[in-house]
C-alpha cells in the first residue's frame, strides 16, 4: 500500500512541480537573464562552477559508495544533471519535492542538505546572489553538488540500504586476537546485492531523462512486513526507542538477497527469525508456523541464506571439541548418553579410551549414537553453509515452552520436526511418510558400543532423504516481525544487533 502512495503522491509533484511558484516570482528567471545584467555578480562560468564543485568535494566526508560515485563523476567532467543554459531544471523542483517527505521513510532530510538546497533555490530563483561567498557560480555548484548527492544516497538507501549487514557482524566479535592480527568471528553470510556502477549510471540517466518519479516507485522493497513498518515509523506519540527499533528493521527489510534477484522468486521457502524464536515454512499462502531454539549469546546463530537438501533420520552426532571436551572422563554419563569414541588410527572406542589431548588436536572424536536420547533428536535437516548448523529435532522438547530460548551452539531446533519434514517433501507419497513417521518413533536402544535394535522392522526404517527440489532457507533477524498470528509484535534484541546497527545507521536518520 505505501509503494501505491508514494507512486501517486510522486506523479503528482511531477505534475505540478512546473507550475508551482514555491521556488519562482511571477518572472521566472533563466541564465540568459543573468548574462544580461551587467553586474560580476551574475557573471556565470562553467570552468567557476567546476572548481567550486571540486572544492565541495575536497571539503565532504565521504561516507557511502554513493559518495564515491558523484565523485568520480564530476572528477570525469561528466554533464551537469540539474543546470543548464536556462538555469535550474525543473527536474530539480521535483528530486526536492521527494527528498522533502525522506523522514517518512525513516531517512534524515539533515543529510540530503534539504535545508540548503531550499535556500540556494530560492536565491537562484529570485536573483538574490551576492559577489561575495554566496556567488552564483559558488550557489550553482552546490546546487549542482548537493542534489547528485541527495539523488544518489536517497536512491541507495531506499534500494539497498545503508549498511551491509555481512561486513557490519562479520567484523562484531573477536576471537584471536595476536601482535600481527585480529580475527573476527563470521556471523553473517546473507549474501545481500549492493550498488554498483550499474545502478548508478541508471539512476542519473532517469534523473537526466526526467524519470525521478518512476525511479523512486520502483526501488522500494515490496513485501507486507516493509509496507506494516513503514506505517508504524509514521503514527504518532512514537517513543524514541520505538523509533530507533522500527528504522533497525526497515533497514532490514532493505537488503536484498542475491538469491531473490531477478526472476528468481520463491513460493515455498523456509524463514527462522532469531529474535522471534519461530519458523515460518511458506507455500505460497500456506504458513507452517513453529517454535525454535537458537544460539546462546555466546555461540549465536549465524545470519545466514542457503537451501534445505536433505533429511538424515536418527543421525549419529560428531560432537563439537568445544563441547565434547567437558564430556571426558565422565564415562558414565557417556555410556548413559549413548557416546562412543572414535580414534583416527584405532576406529570405534569405548568412552573410557577418551583422551583430552587427542579430542583437542583432532585424533579423536567423541560421538553420540542416534536415537532418542541424541541431542540432534530424531531428525535433522540439512543445508550447505560456513558454520557447521542445522535445524534439526531435540531430546529436550520442554525448551518450547521457555519464552527465551537462546539455548543451543548455534544450531537451531524446531518445535515439529515431523510436520516440518512433510512440508519439505516435494510430493505427499503416503508410504514414504509412512517410512519417516516409523523411523522417528521407532524405540531404538544406544549402548557405548553401537546401536542396537530390537523389534524393529527393517524394511520400514528409513535413513535419509533428499530435498528435491531444495527448499531456500532464510535464517533472519528481525526485532519487530511476525508472531505465531501473523500479527507484527517486539522482540527482544538478544544479541544486540540493534544498537550496533543504529549506530552504522545514525549519520543517515538523525
Amino acid at each position: 500500500m505505501s509503494r501505491v502512495i508514494l507512486y501517486l503522491s510522486l506523479a503528482l509533484i511531477i505534475l505540478t512541480s512546473c507550475n508551482e511558484n514555491n521556488f519562482h516570482d511571477n518572472n521566472p528567471r533563466c541564465l540568459e537573464d543573468f548574462s544580461k545584467l551587467n553586474d560580476k555578480k551574475y557573471s556565470i562560468s562553467d570552468q567557476a562552477v567546476r572548481e567550486h564543485i571540486s572544492r565541495l568535494i575536497k571539503d565532504d566526508g565521504v561516507l557511502i559508495s554513493a559518495d564515491r560515485q558523484v565523485i568520480r563523476y564530476y572528477a570525469e567532467n561528466k554533464p551537469f544533471i540539474w543546470i543548464n543554459r536556462l538555469g535550474i531544471h525543473n527536474r530539480a523542483d521535483t528530486l526536492l519535492k521527494i527528498i522533502q517527505k525522506a523522514d517518512l521513510y525513516g531517512f534524515s532530510t539533515r543529510m540530503l542538505k534539504v535545508s540548503q538546497i531550499e535556500k540556494d533555490l530560492n536565491i537562484i530563483r529570485s536573483l538574490n546572489v551576492s559577489d561575495g561567498n554566496d556567488n552564483i557560480n559558488i550557489i550553482l555548484a552546490r546546487l549542482e553538488y548537493n542534489l547528485t548527492k541527495a539523488l544518489l544516497r536517497y536512491s541507495t538507501g531506499l534500494r539497498y540500504g545503508m549498511v551491509n549487514p555481512d561486513y557490519l557482524y562479520n567484523n562484531l566479535e573477536k576471537y584471536e586476537v595476536d601482535s600481527t592480527s585480529t580475527k573476527f568471528r563470521q556471523l553473517s553470510d546473507l549474501r545481500i546485492e549492493r550498488p554498483n556502477n550499474e545502478f548508478y549510471l541508471k539512476v542519473i540517466t532517469q534523473a537526466m531523462n526526467d524519470s525521478i518519479v518512476d525511479l523512486f516507485a520502483t526501488i522500494l522493497p515490496q513485501n507486507d512486513l516493509y509496507e506494516k513498518l513503514i506505517q508504524h515509523l509514521n503514527r504518532n506519540g512514537l517513543t524514541y526507542e520505538e523509533k530507533v527499533k522500527t528504522i533497525c528493521n526497515i533497514e532490514r527489510c532493505r537488503w536484498r538477497l542475491k538469491i531473490l534477484s531477478g526472476q528468481n522468486k520463491f513460493n515455498k521457502y523456509v524463514e527462522v527469525n532469531i529474535p522471534s524464536f519461530l519458523l515460518r515454512a511458506i507455500n505460497n499462502n500456506d504458513i507452517l508456523t513453529m517454535r525454535v531454539g537458537c544460539g546462546t549469546t555466546q555461540y549465536k546463530t549465524p545470519l545466514l541464506t542457503s537451501k534445505i537438501t536433505r533429511m538424515d533420520i536418527n543421525p549419529q552426532w560428531i560432537i563439537p571439541k568445544s563441547i565434547s571436551k567437558g564430556y571426558v572422563g565422565n564415562h558414565q554419563y557417556m555410556h548413559k548418553m549413548g557416546m562412543f569414541v572414535y580414534d583416527k588410527k584405532l576406529g570405534k572406542l569405548p568412552p573410557e579410551e577418551a583422551s583430552y589431548n587427542k579430542v583437542m588436536n583432532g585424533e579423536q572424536y567423541i560421538i553420540q549414537a542416534g536415537g532418542p536420547k541424541n541431542s540432534l533428536g530424531r531428525i535433522i535437516f540439512r543445508f550447505n553453509n560456513n558454520f557447521s548448523v542445522f535445524l534439526h529435532d531435540t531430546s529436550s522438547p520442554w525448551l518450547f515452552q521457555r519464552t527465551n530460548r537462546a539455548v543451543s551452539h548455534g544450531c537451531i531446533r524446531v518445535e515439529k520436526p515431523y510436520e516440518l519434514a512433510l512440508f519439505l517433501l516435494n510430493e505427499r507419497n503416503e508410504k514414504l511418510q509412512e517410512k519417516l513417521e516409523y523411523s522417528m518413533t521407532v524405540e531404538l536402544v544406544n549402548d557405548n558400543d553401537s546401536l542396537r535394535k530390537s523389534k524393529i522392522d527393517r524394511s520400514r526404517m528409513i535413513n535419509s532423504v533428499s530435498v528435491n527440489p531444495s527448499i531456500p532457507l532464510f535464517v533472519t533477524y528481525y526485532t519487530k516481525y511476525w508472531d505465531e498470528n501473523g500479527q507484527l509484535a517486539d522482540y527482544q534484541d538478544i544479541y544486540g544487533y540493534d544498537e550496533v546497527l543504529y549506530n552504522k545507521l545514525k549519520p543517515f536518520v538523525e
